[in-house]
């Protein structure tokens, strides 16, 4: 009867809650939840000036090359230059053995040495780093070819004869050196070099200066170890032939250079210090350019204390 009389005094909704809890009414107090501030915003930013530097880093490519030769990108056109100027550099460098007196096995590895010796001693003094032909043993593989093979052909070759008729290219000279075109794969070797060897400097994120020397020692390193194991005058170190180093030297320099310009021209650059290079090259050997040197006879002859005079 009380429970009658207390659901008649009600709302209807009101007694309907009631009489499903037993008319019993709970009150309870609203929980304090603290709650911490928290942002999506993520960390704060950097600067404007180190968002423009990682920004300008991001679009510069990456600073290597595929590991085989191709035409489908200009790293790997830059790889099959490489290529290329290897085994001009190998043959050379037989040559240049088998004129002071090596047999066979001697040419062969003066040759290789030409060929690889300038990234061996740019890897192992200036880099840090096992030589490159450790992985890549290709470059053993055809340097050595390349050597033992112009040891047996040079000879058969006719001297003078134009490799295609009408462009004036003759692998063999009128007096049996090399050719014309042997000059232009030499150049060609030079400049592909150069910018290969600035290459592994940005990896090795070595200063501007050292990554210049490093394109200049990957381009003549090998053939100042030839001239020295021939008992010859290094060619880069006298003036009796034209010049060579500098014009390496001003490659790598430039691909550097153009990096900081404009880091996301890659092949741009690839193409324009390479091309830069050899006409450099082509240019010594045309008008005979020379470092300027002492007139060494002269002071000889002049001096008394010089005990080649005496």
């Amino acid at each position: 009867m009380f429970a009658t009389k207390l659901l008649a005094t009600r709302s209807p909704t009101t007694a309907a809650k009631s009489f499903r809890h037993g008319a019993k009414v709970v009150l309870t107090t609203p929980r304090r939840v603290h709650m911490q501030p928290f942002s999506t915003a993520g960390p704060p930013l950097p600067p404007p000036a180190a968002v423009t530097s990682s920004t300008r880093e991001s679009l510069s490519p990456r600073e290597g090359l595929p590991r085989w030769p191709s035409l489908t990108s200009a790293t790997g056109c830059l790889r099959t230059l490489d290529w290329f100027g290897s085994v001009v550099f190998a043959v050379s460098g037989s040559l240049t053995a088998a004129t002071a007196g090596c047999d066979l096995l001697g040419c062969t590895l003066i040759g290789t040495i030409t060929a690889v010796g300038g990234g061996t001693l740019r890897d192992a003094l200036v880099l840090n780093k096992q030589p490159f032909w450790i992985e890549e043993w290709e470059y053993l593989v055809f340097s050595g070819a390349a050597a033992a093979g112009a040891f047996y052909l040079w000879g058969q070759i006719p001297a003078g004869d134009e490799v295609i008729e009408g462009t004036g290219l003759t692998l063999k000279s009128t007096d049996g050196g090399e050719g014309t075109l042997m000059d232009w794969g030499d150049a060609v070797g030079v400049g592909a070099f150069a910018v290969i060897g600035a290459m592994n400097g940005i990896r090795a994120q070595s200063p501007l200066l050292v990554s210049a020397l490093c394109g200049m020692m990957t381009s003549t390193f090998g053939g100042m170890t030839r001239d020295t194991l021939l008992n010859r005058p290094v060619r880069i170190l006298h003036p009796y032939a034209d010049t060579y180093a500098p014009i390496a030297f001003t490659g790598a320099a430039a691909y550097l250079a153009m990096r900081a310009v404009a880091p996301q021209y890659q092949g741009l650059r690839i193409a324009s210090c390479v091309a830069l290079a050899v006409g450099l090259r082509q240019q010594a050997w045309t008008d005979g350019w020379r470092l300027p040197h002492w007139d060494v006879e002269g002071v000889v002859a002049h001096s008394a204390h010089d005990p080649r005079t005496q």
